[in-house]
């Protein structure tokens, strides 16, 4: 196979929020920026769509259930087949284990290579049964793969260790971000009542159970107990934020927290941050970090999966146990108490962002794997 024209990408995600949403938004406005021909199928809201098509991606609307229905999933995969011979797609890439299923199958009805990034751990947050089923999924799909895509080595490790991949088929390509301009913290903080003289402590996240939200609120009394002005912010919605600002109020805390919901402008919000903290129980790589970072604020975060790829212990930011608040909370306090760590740490961090994390060295990275593949002959 060979192209005398730009190669053709399908780039195909079920939906998506946070760190996720990002990766995929970003990498598609890249590849189109490198000469790629993009097309998105994705089940974004419309002002993302919108955001793509402003950048010349043409988009088709594409709605799946993340649990399994056999005959809905089957009907999606011929729709990407449908779509793949239709456009003269020259390779998919898909993002996440849903659409990483039903697209694979597609571009194996349509006779087309595909490339497929892992984004998070699945497997260890799943009951047997289920777990031995995704397994054994990932195990065959993988065989009839171009190219893999993992986000962190941990995540890796993980596939090789789970579902007996070779590592000469995984690639680890990090998530990159563009660094930002300068945030609006002041206005943030402003519209939100808060003391310029306060110390914030905030998290970005997904508000669901895997997150580890409710650690960060059971550290708050603790927190509490040895400082003084501190707020705690937490930027985000989904299905556990109601039960989270339950467990803040049975922790006599809910005065303490402000809950922002879904915002637009995260970069404003990590701006008006003083200590970033995502105590996580399951990361392929964290996304949320790497921003918080490249606004050089001070990271407290989980030893889970590609996290310690990021952080490097005591040097720009800390690890500690996944679900242990009483150490979250010691890291905080010190941070607070300690503003020449938080500067130096913040400083170190966005250096690292910018030397090993940058969207520029994601897109290449990526690029050059879809080229390769493109012109692989298809397993199917």
């Amino acid at each position: 196979m060979s192209f005398n024209r730009r190669i053709k990408v399908l780039e195909l995600i079920r939906t998506a929020s946070g760190g996720m949403r990002q990766h995929y938004i970003s990498l598609a406005k890249g590849l189109k920026g490198a000469g790629f021909d993009v097309l998105a199928a994705c089940g974004f809201d419309k002002t993302t769509m919108e955001e793509l098509r402003d950048e010349g991606i043409e988009v088709y609307p594409f709605h799946l259930p993340g649990e399994v229905q056999p005959h809905l999933d089957a009907m999606k995969a011929v729709k990407i087949a449908h779509i793949i011979m239709k456009q003269g797609v020259d390779v998919l890439h898909c993002h996440g284990f849903k659409a990483g299923v039903v697209g694979r199958v597609g571009a194996i009805l349509a006779g087309c290579p595909k490339v497929y990034t892992v984004h998070n751990f699945v497997l260890p947050l799943s009951h047997r049964l289920k777990r031995a089923m995704l397994s054994k999924t990932e195990k065959v799909l993988a065989k009839r793969t171009e190219g893999i895509i993992a986000v962190s080595h941990a995540l890796k490790l993980e596939l090789e260790r789970e579902c007996g991949i070779p590592g000469d088929k995984v690639s680890v390509i990090y998530n990159g971000i563009s660094l930002p301009h300068a945030g609006k913290g002041e206005d943030v903080r402003w519209r939100l009542g808060i003391g310029f003289d306060a110390i914030v402590i905030g998290s970005v996240a997904r508000l669901i159970p895997s997150k580890g939200i409710q650690y960060l609120l059971d550290a708050i009394p603790l927190v509490k107990s040895y400082c003084g002005d501190i707020r705690f912010m937490i930027v985000g919605d989904g299905p556990y934020e109601g039960a989270l600002k339950m467990r803040a109020k049975d922790l006599g805390v809910e005065g303490d927290v402000i809950f922002t919901g879904y915002v637009t402008t995260v970069w404003d919000y990590l701006d008006a941050m003083d200590v970033f903290v995502l105590p996580t129980l399951s990361e392929g790589l964290g996304v949320s970090i790497l921003e918080a970072m490249a606004m050089g604020k001070p990271v407290v975060a989980s030893n889970v999966g590609g996290i310690p790829e990021i952080i490097e212990h005591g040097q720009n930011g800390y690890l500690v146990p996944p679900g242990d608040a009483a150490t979250l909370a010691s890291a905080i306090i010190y941070l607070i108490r300690n503003a020449h760590v938080r500067s130096t740490f913040g400083q170190k961090g966005r250096e690292r962002v910018m030397t090993h994390f940058s969207a520029e060295r994601m897109v290449q990275a990526t690029a050059q794997l879809l080229e390769r593949c493109a012109h692989v002959k298809t397993h199917g």
